[in-house]
Protein backbone atom coordinates (compact mmCIF):
# COMPACT_ATOMS: atom_id res chain seq x y z
CA UNK A 1 0.00 0.00 0.00
CA UNK A 2 2.83 2.38 0.79
CA UNK A 3 5.50 2.34 -1.89
CA UNK A 4 7.53 5.33 -0.70
CA UNK A 5 10.62 3.19 -0.06
CA UNK A 6 10.33 1.11 -3.26
CA UNK A 7 9.33 3.68 -5.86
CA UNK A 8 11.34 2.10 -8.70
CA UNK A 9 9.90 -1.33 -8.01
CA UNK A 10 6.38 0.10 -7.89
CA UNK A 11 6.91 1.86 -11.22
CA UNK A 12 8.04 -1.42 -12.81
CA UNK A 13 5.03 -3.28 -11.41
CA UNK A 14 2.64 -0.54 -12.53
CA UNK A 15 4.10 -0.63 -16.04
CA UNK A 16 3.76 -4.43 -16.18
CA UNK A 17 0.15 -4.31 -14.92
CA UNK A 18 -0.80 -1.58 -17.40
CA UNK A 19 0.60 -3.74 -20.22
CA UNK A 20 -1.42 -6.75 -19.03
CA UNK A 21 -4.61 -4.71 -18.70
CA UNK A 22 -4.09 -3.30 -22.20
CA UNK A 23 -3.99 -6.88 -23.48
CA UNK A 24 -7.12 -7.72 -21.48
CA UNK A 25 -8.92 -4.70 -22.93
CA UNK A 26 -7.93 -5.63 -26.51
CA UNK A 27 -10.76 -8.16 -26.71
CA UNK A 28 -8.44 -11.01 -27.70
CA UNK A 29 -9.64 -13.08 -24.73
CA UNK A 30 -13.14 -14.09 -23.66
CA UNK A 31 -12.44 -14.16 -19.94
CA UNK A 32 -9.92 -11.99 -18.10
CA UNK A 33 -9.48 -12.70 -14.39
CA UNK A 34 -7.16 -11.42 -11.70
CA UNK A 35 -5.72 -13.51 -8.86
CA UNK A 36 -4.13 -11.64 -5.97
CA UNK A 37 -3.57 -12.13 -2.27
CA UNK A 38 -5.08 -9.14 -0.43
CA UNK A 39 -8.65 -8.22 -1.40
CA UNK A 40 -9.54 -4.68 -2.39
CA UNK A 41 -12.62 -5.03 -0.19
CA UNK A 42 -14.37 -7.80 1.73
CA UNK A 43 -18.06 -7.05 1.13
CA UNK A 44 -18.54 -3.54 -0.26
CA UNK A 45 -16.22 -1.22 -2.22
CA UNK A 46 -16.89 1.67 0.19
CA UNK A 47 -16.18 -0.22 3.43
CA UNK A 48 -13.63 1.23 5.85
CA UNK A 49 -9.97 0.22 5.72
CA UNK A 50 -8.95 -2.62 8.01
CA UNK A 51 -6.15 -5.19 8.17
CA UNK A 52 -7.83 -7.48 5.63
CA UNK A 53 -8.52 -5.01 2.78
CA UNK A 54 -6.70 -2.24 0.92
CA UNK A 55 -7.13 1.48 1.52
CA UNK A 56 -8.82 4.23 -0.43
CA UNK A 57 -8.06 6.03 -2.70
CA UNK A 58 -5.86 3.22 -4.08
CA UNK A 59 -8.81 0.81 -3.85
CA UNK A 60 -11.10 2.95 -5.96
CA UNK A 61 -8.41 3.76 -8.51
CA UNK A 62 -7.47 0.12 -9.01
CA UNK A 63 -11.04 -1.15 -9.12
CA UNK A 64 -11.80 1.40 -11.84
CA UNK A 65 -8.64 0.41 -13.71
CA UNK A 66 -9.53 -3.31 -13.61
CA UNK A 67 -13.16 -2.67 -14.53
CA UNK A 68 -12.21 -0.40 -17.43
CA UNK A 69 -9.94 -3.15 -18.78
CA UNK A 70 -12.83 -5.62 -18.84
CA UNK A 71 -11.78 -7.73 -15.87
CA UNK A 72 -14.85 -9.70 -14.73
CA UNK A 73 -13.58 -11.34 -11.53
CA UNK A 74 -10.84 -10.79 -8.99
CA UNK A 75 -10.00 -13.77 -6.76
CA UNK A 76 -8.31 -13.10 -3.41
CA UNK A 77 -7.42 -14.72 -0.11
CA UNK A 78 -5.82 -13.23 3.02
CA UNK A 79 -9.07 -12.99 5.01
CA UNK A 80 -9.17 -16.67 6.11
CA UNK A 81 -12.95 -16.52 5.63
CA UNK A 82 -15.18 -16.53 2.56
CA UNK A 83 -16.46 -13.11 1.53
CA UNK A 84 -16.91 -10.97 -1.53
CA UNK A 85 -19.06 -8.53 -3.38
CA UNK A 86 -19.25 -6.52 -6.57
CA UNK A 87 -17.78 -3.36 -7.98
CA UNK A 88 -20.17 -2.48 -10.80
CA UNK A 89 -20.39 -5.79 -12.73
CA UNK A 90 -16.97 -7.06 -11.56
CA UNK A 91 -17.10 -9.74 -8.86
CA UNK A 92 -14.60 -9.85 -6.00
CA UNK A 93 -14.27 -13.39 -4.61
CA UNK A 94 -12.50 -13.80 -1.27
CA UNK A 95 -11.66 -17.41 -0.45
CA UNK A 96 -11.15 -18.84 3.01
CA UNK A 97 -8.06 -20.82 4.00
CA UNK A 98 -7.22 -24.44 3.50
CA UNK A 99 -5.61 -24.35 6.95
CA UNK A 100 -6.07 -21.85 9.74
CA UNK A 101 -9.64 -20.51 9.82
CA UNK A 102 -10.58 -17.21 11.45
CA UNK A 103 -14.34 -17.49 10.98
CA UNK A 104 -16.98 -20.17 10.76
CA UNK A 105 -16.05 -21.45 7.28
CA UNK A 106 -14.65 -24.97 7.16
CA UNK A 107 -11.19 -25.65 5.71
CA UNK A 108 -11.36 -25.78 1.94
CA UNK A 109 -10.41 -24.42 -1.44
CA UNK A 110 -12.09 -22.75 -4.39
CA UNK A 111 -12.50 -24.47 -7.75
CA UNK A 112 -12.64 -22.03 -10.66
CA UNK A 113 -14.01 -23.43 -13.92
CA UNK A 114 -13.37 -21.44 -17.07
CA UNK A 115 -15.33 -22.55 -20.13
CA UNK A 116 -16.07 -21.11 -23.52
CA UNK A 117 -19.27 -19.57 -22.20
CA UNK A 118 -18.30 -18.33 -18.75
CA UNK A 119 -16.52 -18.60 -15.43
CA UNK A 120 -17.95 -20.40 -12.42
CA UNK A 121 -16.48 -20.88 -8.98
CA UNK A 122 -17.36 -23.01 -5.99
CA UNK A 123 -15.90 -23.31 -2.51
CA UNK A 124 -15.22 -26.95 -1.62
CA UNK A 125 -14.88 -27.94 2.02
CA UNK A 126 -12.16 -30.51 2.64
CA UNK A 127 -14.56 -32.56 4.82
CA UNK A 128 -16.94 -32.90 1.87
CA UNK A 129 -14.38 -34.88 -0.11
CA UNK A 130 -14.54 -38.65 0.11
CA UNK A 131 -11.52 -40.85 -0.28
CA UNK A 132 -11.55 -43.42 -3.03
CA UNK A 133 -11.56 -47.05 -1.93
CA UNK A 134 -8.92 -49.23 -3.51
Amino acid sequence: EDAQHVKDHKAEQDEWLDEQLKIAKSGRYKHCLVFQHIPWFLVHPDEPKEYFNLHQPLRGEMLEKFHSAGIKMIFCGHYHRNAGGHFKDMEIVVTSAIGSQLGTDKNGFRVVSVTETGVRHKYVEINSLTSQKK
